[in-house]
């Protein structure tokens, strides 16, 4: 079957598919090949990691990291993905990390001898060039930030050790050169965000440490705070007022909010927290995993694994409101720990926003005009007995008026109807089934049925 083909139809039926799960985040397009090699720490099979992107030449491109490859997209018709390059890595490794810098992607992989990779776009889409891959400075780099004010590349985890290696790609972006790399206070640095030669280290278990970073031979310590769990990710309002941060370990870690506005005293403090299960909301042992956050304007994307991509409005710093929610592993029915989604790009001038599904690629969103309503996964529906044999009572407390739709998890309608105290299963198979509910203020929620 031809690779154009495989796409069409991957597009449709994963918009059957997919669409069920969905709240304010309309799928746009998706692209999957299940030929690809796949990495398998801990009989994860994770096919797919990160993702980044980019607008050049009225172009509009995603990246994602695949076991073995680095893949680049043009995704300018987001309903119609299309693999652009494909870029070989001497190993199969998990994960693969991205930033981008005029016009070129700078990537980095933790694991085997990848050393740094840079793509030129610069005459996309005609030509996509790697001009540079290197082990002069490391083997193996776990996560990458770029300060684009500096034109700064700030490397860490992996070779970079207990410290941040520091490379400068402004005089040339396609010929790095070594600014600094010592060790700091907090060690092993994760992954950090970088505004102004200022550092925020998500150090893992040590905790959130603020560097001053102008000099990348003597980084100077700002403020420090211990979190409890493993910092994984942090990102900045626009305002530098406030971060948000997402810790992996234990599981159940709920976002935490940075007060940064003490920090010139050298003063930061956790503020508030928060976090939605949506998976296994009544779950006392289950929990969601948040992994990768983003913020653009008031808006923070959040990349919770088996929850998929959530979106929050943060306009009122201390009270983020869920209002959006995509789910892009519905196969889980439980949280099982490390399956899908990794991670988000939410800048590029459409407003498609891109997040990629260790499991099932790549997927293209636009959100909802409206940042107000009911969020789905805060709307009660009560479904008894699930796991379910013969029949299924269904109850929306609160709602007198509502259609139905069930669906199997490869998109086909098995039957609808209006409000029902149950719905029957005794014809259809074992397996998972995707249950849509569309209430009459046009409120659309979505729930498993496991029979």
């Amino acid at each position: 079957m031809s690779k154009s083909i495989v796409l069409l139809c991957c597009v449709l039926l994963s918009t059957a598919l997919y669409g069920q799960n969905n709240f304010n985040l309309e799928l746009l397009g998706r692209w999957d090949d299940d030929s690809l090699p796949v990495s398998s720490p801990g009989n994860l099979n994770l096919q797919y990691n990160a993702c980044w992107g980019m607008a050049v030449n009225n172009h509009e491109y995603a990246i994602m990291g695949g076991a073995a490859h680095v893949l680049v997209f043009d995704v300018t018709n987001p309903y119609s993905p299309q693999l652009a390059g494909k870029f070989q890595g001497r190993s199969l490794v998990v994960p693969r990390e991205f930033k981008s810098y005029k016009n070129r992607f700078y990537a980095v992989a933790d694991g085997g001898k990848d050393g740094l990779m840079i793509i030129n776009m610069s005459n996309a889409p005609a030509e996509i060039v790697q001009t540079y891959w290197d082990t002069t400075f490391f083997k193996k780099i776990h996560t990458i930030a770029l300060d684009t004010v500096s034109g700064r590349l700030y490397l860490n985890g992996g070779n970079a050790g207990n410290g941040i290696m520091v490379l400068d790609v402004s005089q040339n972006p396609d010929s790095p050169t070594l600014l600094g790399h010592v060790d700091i206070p907090g060690g092993y640095v994760h992954d950090c965000y970088v505004r102004n030669d200022t550092v925020y280290a998500s150090s893992g278990y040590e905790g959130y440490y603020v560097f001053d970073y102008k000099d990348p031979q003597n980084p100077k310590l700002l403020a420090q705070i211990s979190t409890g769990g493993y910092n994984h990710n942090s990102w900045l309002t626009l305002d530098g007022k406030y971060a948000y941060y997402a810790e992996e370990i234990p599981a159940g870690m709920p976002m935490r909010i940075v007060d940064l506005q003490n920090l010139s005293l050298g003063e930061i403090e956790v503020a508030g927290s928060f976090i939605d299960n949506l998976q296994e909301p009544d779950n006392p042992v289950k929990k969601a995993i948040p992994h990768n956050v983003y913020i653009k304007d008031d808006l923070l994307f959040d990349s919770q694994y088996e929850d998929g991509l959530l979106v929050y409005d943060i306009s009122n710093r201390l009270n983020p409101v869920l209002i959006a929610h995509y789910d892009t592993r519905p196969e889980n029915v439980t949280y099982n720990g490390y399956f899908g989604n990794w991670g988000n790009y939410p800048w590029l001038p459409s407003g498609t926003i891109i997040s990629s599904d260790m499991q099932n690629g790549l997927f293209l969103f636009r959100l909802g005009t409206t940042k107000t309503g009911t969020p789905a996964g805060n709307i009660s529906v009560e479904i008894s007995p699930n796991p379910a044999s013969d029949r299924v009572f269904v109850r929306v407390p609160g709602h007198s008026e509502w259609n139905w739709r069930l669906c199997n998890l490869a998109g086909a309608l098995l039957g609808s109807g209006t409000g029902s105290d149950y719905i029957t299963l005794a014809s259809q198979p074992g397996g998972v089934y995707l249950l849509e509910i569309l209430l009459s203020d046009g409120s659309r929620i979505s729930r498993k049925i496991v029979h």
